[in-house]
Protein backbone atom coordinates (compact mmCIF):
# COMPACT_ATOMS: atom_id res chain seq x y z
CA UNK A 1 0.00 0.00 0.00
CA UNK A 2 1.23 3.16 -1.21
CA UNK A 3 1.58 6.39 0.93
CA UNK A 4 -1.83 7.78 -0.42
CA UNK A 5 -3.61 4.39 1.21
CA UNK A 6 -2.43 4.57 4.12
CA UNK A 7 -3.78 7.79 4.39
CA UNK A 8 -6.64 8.06 3.17
CA UNK A 9 -6.91 4.42 6.01
CA UNK A 10 -5.84 6.29 8.51
CA UNK A 11 -8.21 9.32 7.66
CA UNK A 12 -11.14 6.69 7.14
CA UNK A 13 -9.99 4.61 10.73
CA UNK A 14 -9.58 8.68 12.13
CA UNK A 15 -13.43 9.20 10.92
CA UNK A 16 -14.90 6.06 12.04
CA UNK A 17 -13.97 7.14 16.03
CA UNK A 18 -14.79 10.73 15.74
CA UNK A 19 -18.49 9.23 14.60
CA UNK A 20 -18.91 6.69 17.73
CA UNK A 21 -17.55 9.53 19.36
CA UNK A 22 -20.01 11.63 18.70
CA UNK A 23 -22.64 9.03 18.65
CA UNK A 24 -21.83 7.89 22.07
CA UNK A 25 -22.19 11.51 23.43
CA UNK A 26 -25.68 11.81 22.16
CA UNK A 27 -23.93 14.75 19.60
CA UNK A 28 -24.42 18.15 20.21
CA UNK A 29 -22.57 20.41 18.11
CA UNK A 30 -21.79 23.99 19.37
CA UNK A 31 -24.52 23.74 22.09
CA UNK A 32 -22.68 20.36 23.76
CA UNK A 33 -19.21 22.19 23.60
CA UNK A 34 -20.81 25.56 25.42
CA UNK A 35 -22.14 23.45 28.15
CA UNK A 36 -21.17 23.72 31.53
CA UNK A 37 -19.48 20.24 33.11
CA UNK A 38 -22.05 20.02 35.56
CA UNK A 39 -24.97 19.96 33.23
CA UNK A 40 -22.73 17.56 31.30
CA UNK A 41 -22.36 15.04 34.50
CA UNK A 42 -26.41 15.92 34.96
CA UNK A 43 -27.05 14.46 31.28
CA UNK A 44 -24.58 11.91 31.58
CA UNK A 45 -26.37 10.64 34.66
CA UNK A 46 -29.47 11.03 33.36
CA UNK A 47 -28.82 8.36 30.16
CA UNK A 48 -30.33 5.02 30.70
CA UNK A 49 -27.52 2.74 31.02
CA UNK A 50 -27.56 -0.46 29.08
CA UNK A 51 -28.79 -3.51 30.89
CA UNK A 52 -27.52 -6.30 28.17
CA UNK A 53 -24.46 -7.14 26.29
CA UNK A 54 -23.36 -5.03 23.20
CA UNK A 55 -24.83 -6.61 20.13
CA UNK A 56 -22.36 -5.33 17.56
CA UNK A 57 -19.08 -3.38 17.75
CA UNK A 58 -20.43 0.24 17.66
CA UNK A 59 -22.38 -0.56 20.62
CA UNK A 60 -19.55 -2.07 22.36
CA UNK A 61 -17.69 0.65 21.08
CA UNK A 62 -20.28 3.32 23.06
CA UNK A 63 -20.22 1.35 26.45
CA UNK A 64 -16.68 1.24 26.15
CA UNK A 65 -16.45 5.11 25.83
CA UNK A 66 -19.08 6.11 28.23
CA UNK A 67 -17.45 3.84 30.80
CA UNK A 68 -13.94 5.13 30.28
CA UNK A 69 -15.64 8.50 31.43
CA UNK A 70 -17.35 7.38 34.06
CA UNK A 71 -14.48 5.71 35.50
CA UNK A 72 -13.01 8.70 35.27
CA UNK A 73 -15.11 10.83 36.78
CA UNK A 74 -15.20 8.23 39.66
CA UNK A 75 -11.80 8.08 40.78
CA UNK A 76 -9.45 10.73 39.22
CA UNK A 77 -12.79 13.14 38.82
CA UNK A 78 -12.96 13.33 42.31
CA UNK A 79 -9.53 11.92 44.05
CA UNK A 80 -6.41 14.53 43.78
CA UNK A 81 -3.59 12.93 42.90
CA UNK A 82 -2.38 13.88 46.54
CA UNK A 83 -5.01 12.35 47.85
CA UNK A 84 -3.71 8.81 46.29
CA UNK A 85 -0.07 9.52 46.35
CA UNK A 86 -0.20 10.19 50.04
CA UNK A 87 -3.11 10.51 51.83
CA UNK A 88 -4.42 6.58 51.03
CA UNK A 89 -0.87 5.47 52.46
CA UNK A 90 -0.89 8.27 55.64
CA UNK A 91 -4.67 7.15 56.40
CA UNK A 92 -3.67 3.36 56.06
CA UNK A 93 -0.78 4.18 58.52
CA UNK A 94 -2.94 6.05 61.62
CA UNK A 95 -5.74 3.30 60.57
CA UNK A 96 -3.76 0.28 61.48
CA UNK A 97 -5.13 -3.65 60.99
CA UNK A 98 -8.80 -3.48 60.95
CA UNK A 99 -8.65 -7.57 60.94
CA UNK A 100 -9.80 -7.99 64.41
CA UNK A 101 -12.85 -6.21 63.47
CA UNK A 102 -14.22 -9.40 61.67
CA UNK A 103 -13.62 -11.48 64.52
CA UNK A 104 -16.30 -9.42 67.06
CA UNK A 105 -19.39 -10.18 68.86
CA UNK A 106 -22.01 -10.03 65.54
CA UNK A 107 -18.95 -12.73 63.69
CA UNK A 108 -20.08 -16.44 64.50
CA UNK A 109 -16.86 -18.76 64.68
CA UNK A 110 -17.25 -21.54 62.06
CA UNK A 111 -15.20 -24.62 63.29
CA UNK A 112 -15.95 -28.67 63.75
CA UNK A 113 -15.78 -31.31 60.73
CA UNK A 114 -18.24 -30.26 59.17
CA UNK A 115 -16.99 -26.76 58.05
CA UNK A 116 -13.39 -28.73 57.97
CA UNK A 117 -15.78 -30.85 55.21
CA UNK A 118 -17.03 -27.95 53.56
CA UNK A 119 -14.14 -25.91 53.14
CA UNK A 120 -12.17 -28.99 51.62
CA UNK A 121 -15.34 -29.30 48.98
CA UNK A 122 -14.71 -25.45 48.36
CA UNK A 123 -10.95 -25.62 47.95
CA UNK A 124 -11.09 -28.26 45.00
CA UNK A 125 -13.61 -25.78 43.09
CA UNK A 126 -11.38 -23.19 44.27
CA UNK A 127 -8.64 -25.09 42.77
CA UNK A 128 -10.74 -25.80 39.28
CA UNK A 129 -11.89 -21.62 39.07
CA UNK A 130 -8.15 -21.01 39.39
CA UNK A 131 -7.07 -23.51 36.47
CA UNK A 132 -9.88 -22.51 34.56
CA UNK A 133 -9.40 -18.80 34.75
CA UNK A 134 -5.18 -19.11 34.43
CA UNK A 135 -4.42 -21.93 32.49
CA UNK A 136 -4.92 -23.32 29.08
CA UNK A 137 -7.66 -25.04 28.50
CA UNK A 138 -6.36 -28.61 27.92
CA UNK A 139 -4.53 -28.29 31.18
CA UNK A 140 -7.95 -27.63 32.90
CA UNK A 141 -9.41 -30.45 31.23
CA UNK A 142 -6.48 -32.72 32.45
CA UNK A 143 -6.20 -31.24 36.40
CA UNK A 144 -9.75 -31.74 36.33
CA UNK A 145 -10.22 -34.68 34.93
CA UNK A 146 -12.88 -33.97 32.68
CA UNK A 147 -13.06 -35.68 28.89
CA UNK A 148 -14.32 -33.65 25.98
CA UNK A 149 -18.05 -35.66 26.42
CA UNK A 150 -17.95 -33.95 29.91
CA UNK A 151 -18.12 -29.93 28.56
CA UNK A 152 -21.52 -28.74 27.53
CA UNK A 153 -20.24 -25.49 26.60
CA UNK A 154 -16.80 -23.15 26.14
CA UNK A 155 -16.91 -19.48 25.60
CA UNK A 156 -12.81 -18.72 26.20
CA UNK A 157 -12.97 -15.65 23.88
CA UNK A 158 -14.22 -12.60 26.46
CA UNK A 159 -15.35 -9.52 24.82
CA UNK A 160 -16.89 -6.41 26.73
CA UNK A 161 -19.67 -7.38 28.65
CA UNK A 162 -19.38 -10.56 27.24
CA UNK A 163 -17.08 -13.00 29.53
CA UNK A 164 -15.24 -16.08 29.21
CA UNK A 165 -17.34 -19.14 31.00
CA UNK A 166 -18.01 -22.76 30.34
CA UNK A 167 -20.67 -25.60 31.90
CA UNK A 168 -19.14 -28.70 32.24
CA UNK A 169 -20.54 -32.37 33.89
CA UNK A 170 -19.29 -33.14 37.23
CA UNK A 171 -19.55 -36.91 38.05
CA UNK A 172 -18.23 -37.17 41.26
CA UNK A 173 -20.35 -34.12 42.20
CA UNK A 174 -23.01 -35.10 40.24
CA UNK A 175 -23.45 -31.76 39.82
CA UNK A 176 -23.26 -29.09 36.24
CA UNK A 177 -20.55 -26.70 37.11
CA UNK A 178 -20.69 -23.35 35.43
CA UNK A 179 -17.28 -21.58 36.06
CA UNK A 180 -16.94 -17.95 35.08
CA UNK A 181 -13.78 -16.39 34.20
CA UNK A 182 -12.55 -12.66 36.02
CA UNK A 183 -11.34 -9.73 34.80
CA UNK A 184 -8.10 -10.96 33.14
CA UNK A 185 -8.21 -8.96 29.76
CA UNK A 186 -8.54 -4.98 28.81
CA UNK A 187 -12.36 -6.06 27.89
CA UNK A 188 -12.89 -7.90 31.10
CA UNK A 189 -11.85 -4.94 32.92
CA UNK A 190 -14.48 -2.38 31.18
CA UNK A 191 -17.14 -4.99 32.01
CA UNK A 192 -16.40 -5.03 35.93
CA UNK A 193 -15.67 -0.58 35.50
CA UNK A 194 -19.36 -0.41 34.09
CA UNK A 195 -20.45 0.22 38.00
CA UNK A 196 -23.70 2.09 37.40
CA UNK A 197 -26.58 0.98 39.44
CA UNK A 198 -29.94 -0.68 37.38
CA UNK A 199 -32.74 -2.21 38.60
CA UNK A 200 -33.18 -5.73 39.37
CA UNK A 201 -35.87 -8.23 40.71
CA UNK A 202 -35.67 -11.58 41.92
CA UNK A 203 -38.66 -13.54 41.91
CA UNK A 204 -38.55 -16.48 44.55
CA UNK A 205 -40.66 -19.95 43.82
CA UNK A 206 -41.20 -22.41 46.96
CA UNK A 207 -42.86 -25.38 45.00
CA UNK A 208 -42.57 -24.42 41.59
CA UNK A 209 -44.93 -21.34 43.16
CA UNK A 210 -43.76 -17.54 43.51
CA UNK A 211 -43.49 -16.73 47.08
CA UNK A 212 -41.82 -13.27 46.98
CA UNK A 213 -40.19 -10.55 44.60
CA UNK A 214 -37.06 -9.29 45.79
CA UNK A 215 -36.52 -5.47 44.04
CA UNK A 216 -33.13 -3.46 44.39
CA UNK A 217 -30.25 -2.30 42.25
CA UNK A 218 -27.20 -3.92 40.91
CA UNK A 219 -24.06 -3.64 39.01
CA UNK A 220 -24.70 -2.68 35.37
CA UNK A 221 -21.71 -4.30 33.62
CA UNK A 222 -21.81 -7.62 35.46
CA UNK A 223 -26.20 -8.24 35.16
CA UNK A 224 -25.79 -7.52 31.65
CA UNK A 225 -22.95 -10.22 31.84
CA UNK A 226 -24.72 -12.67 33.86
CA UNK A 227 -28.11 -12.08 31.58
CA UNK A 228 -25.82 -13.00 28.33
CA UNK A 229 -24.39 -15.81 29.42
CA UNK A 230 -27.99 -16.84 30.92
CA UNK A 231 -29.88 -16.77 27.49
CA UNK A 232 -26.99 -19.69 26.30
CA UNK A 233 -26.89 -21.44 29.60
CA UNK A 234 -30.92 -21.91 30.50
CA UNK A 235 -31.51 -24.05 26.98
CA UNK A 236 -28.34 -26.63 27.69
CA UNK A 237 -28.87 -27.05 31.34
CA UNK A 238 -32.24 -27.29 31.24
CA UNK A 239 -31.73 -30.22 28.32
CA UNK A 240 -29.00 -31.89 30.48
CA UNK A 241 -30.88 -31.30 33.41
CA UNK A 242 -33.71 -33.52 32.03
CA UNK A 243 -31.04 -36.43 30.89
CA UNK A 244 -30.12 -36.15 34.39
CA UNK A 245 -32.44 -35.22 37.11
CA UNK A 246 -30.40 -36.06 39.89
CA UNK A 247 -27.62 -33.66 39.03
CA UNK A 248 -27.61 -30.37 40.69
CA UNK A 249 -26.51 -27.16 39.12
CA UNK A 250 -23.38 -24.95 40.71
CA UNK A 251 -21.92 -21.34 39.71
CA UNK A 252 -18.63 -20.91 40.38
CA UNK A 253 -16.45 -17.38 39.89
CA UNK A 254 -13.58 -15.14 41.35
CA UNK A 255 -14.03 -11.46 41.83
CA UNK A 256 -15.82 -10.45 38.46
CA UNK A 257 -16.75 -13.63 37.67
CA UNK A 258 -17.82 -13.96 41.17
CA UNK A 259 -20.49 -10.87 41.34
CA UNK A 260 -21.54 -12.06 37.52
CA UNK A 261 -21.95 -15.87 39.22
CA UNK A 262 -24.24 -14.35 42.19
CA UNK A 263 -26.25 -12.71 39.61
CA UNK A 264 -26.70 -15.20 37.49
CA UNK A 265 -27.97 -17.99 40.27
CA UNK A 266 -30.66 -15.27 41.11
CA UNK A 267 -31.81 -15.56 37.21
CA UNK A 268 -31.34 -19.28 36.64
CA UNK A 269 -33.62 -19.87 40.01
CA UNK A 270 -36.42 -18.07 38.90
CA UNK A 271 -36.46 -21.59 36.29
CA UNK A 272 -38.16 -24.42 37.81
CA UNK A 273 -36.11 -26.94 36.21
CA UNK A 274 -33.04 -24.89 36.91
CA UNK A 275 -34.26 -23.79 40.89
CA UNK A 276 -31.36 -26.30 41.99
CA UNK A 277 -28.73 -23.92 41.33
CA UNK A 278 -26.06 -22.88 43.74
CA UNK A 279 -23.09 -20.45 44.31
CA UNK A 280 -19.73 -20.36 45.27
CA UNK A 281 -18.68 -16.70 45.07
CA UNK A 282 -15.10 -16.21 45.81
CA UNK A 283 -13.98 -12.62 46.65
CA UNK A 284 -16.82 -11.13 44.81
CA UNK A 285 -17.24 -7.41 44.15
CA UNK A 286 -19.85 -5.70 45.77
CA UNK A 287 -22.82 -5.89 43.44
CA UNK A 288 -25.94 -5.59 44.70
CA UNK A 289 -27.73 -3.87 47.49
CA UNK A 290 -28.68 -4.92 50.62
CA UNK A 291 -31.93 -6.57 50.36
CA UNK A 292 -31.16 -8.61 47.52
CA UNK A 293 -27.39 -10.16 48.93
CA UNK A 294 -29.76 -10.49 52.06
CA UNK A 295 -32.10 -13.27 50.25
CA UNK A 296 -29.25 -14.94 48.52
CA UNK A 297 -28.23 -16.43 51.69
CA UNK A 298 -29.60 -19.68 50.90
CA UNK A 299 -27.20 -20.37 47.99
CA UNK A 300 -25.00 -18.37 47.45
CA UNK A 301 -21.72 -18.60 49.44
CA UNK A 302 -19.63 -16.04 49.49
CA UNK A 303 -15.90 -16.40 50.54
CA UNK A 304 -13.54 -13.69 51.78
CA UNK A 305 -9.90 -13.65 52.35
CA UNK A 306 -7.83 -11.76 54.95
CA UNK A 307 -8.08 -8.15 54.06
CA UNK A 308 -9.26 -8.57 50.18
CA UNK A 309 -10.46 -5.37 49.52
CA UNK A 310 -13.05 -6.09 46.52
CA UNK A 311 -16.13 -7.49 48.78
CA UNK A 312 -16.29 -3.66 50.27
CA UNK A 313 -15.04 -1.69 46.90
CA UNK A 314 -18.23 0.74 45.89
CA UNK A 315 -19.11 4.04 44.73
CA UNK A 316 -20.81 4.54 48.43
CA UNK A 317 -17.68 3.03 50.40
CA UNK A 318 -15.01 4.77 48.21
CA UNK A 319 -16.58 8.20 48.91
CA UNK A 320 -16.26 7.74 52.48
CA UNK A 321 -12.78 6.47 52.17
CA UNK A 322 -12.66 9.85 50.43
CA UNK A 323 -14.13 11.78 53.48
CA UNK A 324 -11.68 10.25 55.69
CA UNK A 325 -8.88 10.93 53.77
CA UNK A 326 -9.51 14.72 53.32
CA UNK A 327 -9.58 14.83 57.40
CA UNK A 328 -6.68 12.42 58.41
CA UNK A 329 -4.94 15.53 57.67
CA UNK A 330 -1.93 13.46 55.54
CA UNK A 331 -0.56 17.08 54.09
CA UNK A 332 0.90 17.93 57.53
CA UNK A 333 2.62 14.35 58.18
CA UNK A 334 3.77 14.80 54.60
CA UNK A 335 5.47 18.40 55.03
CA UNK A 336 7.21 17.13 57.72
CA UNK A 337 8.91 14.32 56.10
CA UNK A 338 9.57 16.21 53.23
CA UNK A 339 11.21 18.72 55.42
CA UNK A 340 13.14 15.54 56.62
CA UNK A 341 14.33 14.47 53.53
CA UNK A 342 17.28 16.98 51.44
CA UNK A 343 15.42 15.15 47.97
CA UNK A 344 11.84 15.57 48.88
CA UNK A 345 12.89 19.42 50.02
CA UNK A 346 14.47 20.10 46.84
CA UNK A 347 11.51 19.08 45.02
CA UNK A 348 9.27 21.17 47.56
CA UNK A 349 10.90 24.17 46.72
CA UNK A 350 10.83 23.46 42.93
CA UNK A 351 6.90 22.82 43.33
CA UNK A 352 6.58 25.93 45.23
CA UNK A 353 8.76 28.27 42.57
CA UNK A 354 6.49 26.71 39.73
CA UNK A 355 3.26 27.42 41.68
CA UNK A 356 4.59 31.16 42.29
CA UNK A 357 5.08 31.77 38.84
CA UNK A 358 2.17 29.78 37.32
CA UNK A 359 -0.67 30.73 38.96
CA UNK A 360 -2.63 28.26 36.88
CA UNK A 361 -1.25 25.48 38.55
CA UNK A 362 -3.52 24.79 41.87
CA UNK A 363 -3.56 23.20 45.02
CA UNK A 364 -4.83 19.77 44.70
CA UNK A 365 -7.09 20.02 47.82
CA UNK A 366 -8.97 22.92 46.52
CA UNK A 367 -10.39 20.53 43.85
CA UNK A 368 -11.83 18.22 46.20
CA UNK A 369 -15.60 18.82 47.47
CA UNK A 370 -17.23 19.94 50.40
CA UNK A 371 -16.91 17.11 53.04
CA UNK A 372 -20.77 18.39 53.72
CA UNK A 373 -21.34 16.99 50.92
CA UNK A 374 -19.45 13.68 50.87
CA UNK A 375 -21.98 13.44 54.38
CA UNK A 376 -25.18 14.03 52.49
CA UNK A 377 -25.79 10.75 52.24
CA UNK A 378 -26.39 9.81 56.09
CA UNK A 379 -29.40 9.60 58.04
CA UNK A 380 -28.51 12.12 60.02
CA UNK A 381 -28.40 14.65 57.12
CA UNK A 382 -31.70 13.51 55.73
CA UNK A 383 -33.62 13.74 59.24
CA UNK A 384 -33.04 17.12 59.27
CA UNK A 385 -33.61 17.74 55.99
CA UNK A 386 -37.12 16.29 56.97
CA UNK A 387 -37.41 18.14 59.62
CA UNK A 388 -35.63 21.75 58.58
CA UNK A 389 -38.07 21.68 55.18
CA UNK A 390 -41.30 21.19 56.85
CA UNK A 391 -40.63 23.70 59.08
CA UNK A 392 -39.05 26.17 56.43
CA UNK A 393 -42.97 25.53 54.16
CA UNK A 394 -44.98 26.04 57.01
CA UNK A 395 -43.97 29.45 57.71
CA UNK A 396 -43.08 30.55 53.91
CA UNK A 397 -46.52 29.03 52.49
CA UNK A 398 -46.43 29.80 49.09
CA UNK A 399 -46.46 26.33 47.13
CA UNK A 400 -48.91 27.76 44.71
CA UNK A 401 -45.78 29.78 43.26
CA UNK A 402 -44.14 26.13 42.84
CA UNK A 403 -45.50 25.37 39.48
CA UNK A 404 -44.90 28.13 37.55
CA UNK A 405 -40.95 28.68 39.21
CA UNK A 406 -38.77 26.15 37.43
CA UNK A 407 -35.80 28.04 39.03
CA UNK A 408 -37.09 27.52 42.62
CA UNK A 409 -37.53 24.01 41.71
CA UNK A 410 -33.69 23.88 40.76
CA UNK A 411 -32.67 25.41 43.91
CA UNK A 412 -35.00 23.39 45.80
CA UNK A 413 -33.24 20.13 44.36
CA UNK A 414 -30.15 20.90 44.67
CA UNK A 415 -31.11 21.59 48.55
CA UNK A 416 -32.34 18.00 48.36
CA UNK A 417 -28.49 17.08 47.38
CA UNK A 418 -26.60 19.11 50.15
CA UNK A 419 -29.07 18.59 52.71
CA UNK A 420 -27.10 20.57 55.43
CA UNK A 421 -27.38 23.68 52.84
CA UNK A 422 -31.29 22.86 52.53
CA UNK A 423 -32.62 25.52 54.98
CA UNK A 424 -30.49 28.34 53.51
CA UNK A 425 -31.92 27.10 49.82
CA UNK A 426 -35.13 27.01 51.10
CA UNK A 427 -35.08 30.64 52.58
CA UNK A 428 -33.75 32.14 50.03
CA UNK A 429 -35.45 30.89 47.52
CA UNK A 430 -39.08 31.81 49.00
CA UNK A 431 -38.04 35.25 50.38
CA UNK A 432 -38.74 37.09 47.66
CA UNK A 433 -42.07 35.34 47.90
CA UNK A 434 -42.61 36.43 51.39
CA UNK A 435 -42.20 40.00 50.60
CA UNK A 436 -44.95 40.00 48.24
CA UNK A 437 -47.24 38.55 50.42
CA UNK A 438 -46.88 41.03 53.53
CA UNK A 439 -47.26 43.99 50.45
CA UNK A 440 -50.48 42.09 49.72
CA UNK A 441 -51.47 42.14 53.61
CA UNK A 442 -50.62 45.69 53.50
CA UNK A 443 -52.66 46.89 50.78
CA UNK A 444 -55.84 44.98 51.61
CA UNK A 445 -55.97 45.33 55.70
CA UNK A 446 -59.70 44.08 55.49
CA UNK A 447 -58.57 40.36 54.32
CA UNK A 448 -56.06 39.85 56.63
CA UNK A 449 -58.04 37.03 58.47
CA UNK A 450 -58.91 35.56 55.65
CA UNK A 451 -56.34 34.93 54.80
CA UNK A 452 -54.82 33.38 57.44
CA UNK A 453 -57.63 31.02 57.41
CA UNK A 454 -57.12 29.98 53.91
CA UNK A 455 -53.12 30.09 54.63
CA UNK A 456 -53.90 27.31 57.40
CA UNK A 457 -56.50 25.32 55.32
CA UNK A 458 -53.93 24.86 52.73
CA UNK A 459 -50.58 24.39 54.42
CA UNK A 460 -50.99 20.77 55.11
CA UNK A 461 -52.15 20.13 51.17
CA UNK A 462 -49.28 22.46 49.76
CA UNK A 463 -46.80 20.51 52.19
CA UNK A 464 -47.45 17.54 50.41
CA UNK A 465 -47.37 17.70 47.14
CA UNK A 466 -43.86 19.92 47.80
CA UNK A 467 -42.60 16.73 49.18
CA UNK A 468 -44.38 14.56 46.65
CA UNK A 469 -42.24 16.80 43.88
CA UNK A 470 -39.00 16.72 45.50
CA UNK A 471 -39.31 12.71 45.78
CA UNK A 472 -40.32 12.92 42.33
CA UNK A 473 -37.20 14.50 41.41
CA UNK A 474 -34.57 13.10 38.99
CA UNK A 475 -31.64 14.72 41.79
CA UNK A 476 -33.23 12.66 44.64
CA UNK A 477 -32.55 9.47 41.87
CA UNK A 478 -28.73 9.98 41.80
CA UNK A 479 -27.52 9.04 45.20
CA UNK A 480 -25.25 6.22 44.37
CA UNK A 481 -26.55 3.11 46.12
CA UNK A 482 -24.49 1.14 48.46
CA UNK A 483 -23.52 -1.97 47.30
CA UNK A 484 -22.49 -5.61 49.01
CA UNK A 485 -21.62 -9.27 48.42
CA UNK A 486 -24.04 -11.63 47.82
CA UNK A 487 -25.43 -14.23 50.17
CA UNK A 488 -23.55 -15.86 53.35
CA UNK A 489 -20.51 -14.53 53.70
CA UNK A 490 -17.62 -16.87 55.39
CA UNK A 491 -14.64 -14.92 55.82
CA UNK A 492 -11.01 -16.14 56.23
CA UNK A 493 -9.39 -14.07 59.25
CA UNK A 494 -5.19 -14.17 60.08
CA UNK A 495 -4.54 -12.72 62.97
CA UNK A 496 -0.92 -12.18 65.00
CA UNK A 497 -0.93 -15.11 67.06
CA UNK A 498 -0.63 -14.91 70.84
CA UNK A 499 1.71 -15.05 73.02
CA UNK A 500 0.93 -18.39 74.50
CA UNK A 501 -0.77 -20.16 71.88
CA UNK A 502 -2.81 -23.43 72.43
CA UNK A 503 -1.29 -26.48 71.27
CA UNK A 504 -4.33 -26.95 68.44
CA UNK A 505 -3.85 -23.80 67.37
CA UNK A 506 -2.81 -23.47 63.55
CA UNK A 507 -0.63 -20.19 63.72
CA UNK A 508 2.65 -19.63 62.24
CA UNK A 509 5.37 -17.86 63.55
CA UNK A 510 3.77 -14.91 63.38
CA UNK A 511 -0.09 -15.25 62.79
CA UNK A 512 -3.06 -17.33 62.94
CA UNK A 513 -5.87 -18.33 61.31
CA UNK A 514 -9.78 -19.18 61.95
CA UNK A 515 -12.75 -18.77 60.14
CA UNK A 516 -16.54 -16.86 60.98
CA UNK A 517 -19.57 -16.03 59.34
CA UNK A 518 -19.44 -12.33 59.60
CA UNK A 519 -23.08 -9.52 59.05
CA UNK A 520 -22.88 -8.15 55.77
CA UNK A 521 -23.07 -4.46 57.11
CA UNK A 522 -19.15 -4.93 58.01
CA UNK A 523 -18.72 -4.44 53.87
CA UNK A 524 -19.86 -0.74 53.91
CA UNK A 525 -16.58 0.30 55.26
CA UNK A 526 -12.98 -0.35 53.24
CA UNK A 527 -10.66 -1.00 55.12
CA UNK A 528 -6.83 -0.28 54.14
CA UNK A 529 -4.20 -2.40 54.82
CA UNK A 530 -0.97 -3.21 52.92
CA UNK A 531 -2.16 -6.75 51.39
CA UNK A 532 -5.07 -5.62 50.53
CA UNK A 533 -4.89 -6.37 46.91
CA UNK A 534 -2.53 -8.75 47.27
CA UNK A 535 -4.96 -11.19 49.17
CA UNK A 536 -7.72 -11.17 46.15
CA UNK A 537 -5.91 -13.36 44.32
CA UNK A 538 -6.45 -16.80 44.07
CA UNK A 539 -3.39 -18.33 45.27
CA UNK A 540 -3.83 -15.93 48.44
CA UNK A 541 -7.24 -17.87 48.96
CA UNK A 542 -5.83 -21.12 48.63
CA UNK A 543 -2.92 -20.73 50.85
CA UNK A 544 -5.55 -19.16 53.56
CA UNK A 545 -7.82 -22.46 53.04
CA UNK A 546 -5.14 -25.05 53.31
CA UNK A 547 -4.10 -22.91 56.80
CA UNK A 548 -7.69 -23.73 57.89
CA UNK A 549 -8.13 -26.87 56.77
CA UNK A 550 -4.94 -28.16 58.92
CA UNK A 551 -5.96 -26.28 61.66
CA UNK A 552 -9.26 -28.13 62.09
CA UNK A 553 -7.76 -31.61 61.41
CA UNK A 554 -5.72 -30.85 64.13
CA UNK A 555 -8.42 -29.79 66.13
CA UNK A 556 -10.46 -33.29 65.21
CA UNK A 557 -7.14 -35.28 66.12
CA UNK A 558 -7.50 -33.33 69.99
CA UNK A 559 -11.00 -34.52 70.45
Amino acid sequence: MGANGVASAAAAATAVLVYVALSSSGGGGEAARLRRPEEEDEEESKKRWPERAPASWREAAAVAARTVGFTYRETLGRWPLGDIAFGIRHYMRIQGNLQHEYTGRSCVPLEGPVTRQELIAILRYLRLCMFFAKKPYEVFLEFSGYGQSDILIRKSKARVMKPSFTIVRDKSTKSFILFIRGATSVKDRLTAATAAEVPFHHVVLKEGRVSNVVVGHVHCGMVAAARWIADQAIPCLSRAVEQFPDYRIKIIGHSMGAGIAAILTYMLRENKKLSSSSCIAFGPAACMTWDLAESGKEFVTTVVNRNDLVPSFGKVSAANLHTEVIGSSWAHDLLEQIQQTRILGFVNRSVTFMQSQFPFISNPRSKVADVDLMLSGTSEAETILSVDARAAIKKHSTLSFWSSAPSNRKTLESSLMNPTQSIAALMSTYVGTDKDTEEHKNQNSDTKELYRQDKEADAEKNLERFLEALRSSPSASQEPLQFYPPGRIMHMVVLPSPKEPSSIDQCSQDECVALYETPRSMYSKIRLARSMIRDHYMPRYIETMEMLIDKFEEEDSHT
